[in-house]
């Protein structure tokens, strides 16, 4: 596992992308770089891009020199395959390809929103099919996402026939709604998982966010609105998820987390997959 260090940046000056380009000459880092001059927006005419890793020998005194004159974008982590190896379980995501429906209401019309805080997004219970804008159109993802709900998880029938032929359990299928004509979608189903995690996520690298006023990230500044006091978590920026071990001592392929992650008004749990699960999805090309 590796902590990268990605850099982006446009100007209207050459001089400042030449300076830059001179100290990674200089240490032998490779860049992207791009220009038009031609551009009707003066700061997009010279353009730079390239990563810097935490363990090359000489990365303090780069990233000293690059100072002032370029910040970073994007702190990440590049697994290597050794680490896919060693792993037992896995985090699982999918594409985000189209909004719930209908956008400005999709949330009364989906879930029991009894119990659910409009101010840090937890609490919400689906009681209602999804409903979609069209027809899933990318016909080779067997596996696809929403935008907003990023815990929800749909499938094609491909993917359906051999979950249920490797008979992974604790899961439920039912259909999405193709919304303006009011019926189900057929050959496209949502994914349920019916396993939830126990608490045991370990926040060394993360920030705790609370619902409260004036919260860990400044925000929640009207003492006229109700916090509900739940608390999630910010997505770990660099080092990865770390749970404690006995959580996992169950046998499971799926499974939610405890915690829900996000920042804002945004707050979903984690998809967490088996090994076992991500070779069927591996070996059968989904």
């Amino acid at each position: 596992m590796k902590i990268i260090h990605r850099y982006i940046k446009s100007d209207s000056e050459l001089n400042t992308i030449k300076n830059i380009k001179e100290i990674l000459n200089s240490f032998s880092i490779k860049y992207k770089y791009e220009e038009d001059t031609s551009s009707e927006i003066p700061s997009f005419k010279y353009f730079i891009e390239f990563y810097l890793y935490e363990d090359h020998r000489d990365f303090l005194i780069i990233k000293s020199k690059l100072r002032g004159i370029i910040t970073e974008q994007y702190i990440g982590i590049e697994y290597e395959k050794n680490d896919f190896q060693n792993a037992d379980w896995f985090i699982m995501s999918t594409g985000q390809y189209q909004y719930p429906q209908p956008e400005d209401n999709y949330l009364d019309l989906t879930f029991d929103t009894s119990n659910h805080c409009e101010i840090c997004g937890i609490g919400k219970i689906q009681n209602n099919p999804f409903r979609l804008k069209n027809l899933p159109k990318q016909r080779r993802n067997q596996l696809w996402g929403l935008h907003w709900e990023f815990e929800s998880l749909f499938i094609r029938n491909e993917a359906k026939r051999i979950i249920e032929k490797e008979k992974i359990n604790g899961i439920e299928f039912s259909k999405t709604v193709l919304h303006k004509k009011n019926v189900p979608i057929d050959g496209f189903y949502q994914l349920h998982i019916n396993k939830t995690l126990r608490s045991g996520f370990k926040n060394y690298n993360s920030k705790m966010i609370t619902c409260k006023l004036n919260n860990e990230e400044q925000c929640n500044n009207d003492n006229k609105l109700e916090y509900c006091g739940k608390i999630k978590y910010h997505h770990p920026i660099a080092g990865g998820y770390l749970f404690q071990r006995e959580i996992f001592k169950e046998k499971f392929d799926l499974a939610l987390t405890y915690e829900y992650f996000g920042s804002g008004g945004n707050a979903n749990r984690l998809i967490v997959c088996s090994k076992n699960f991500k070779n069927i999805i591996e070996k059968n090309k989904l």
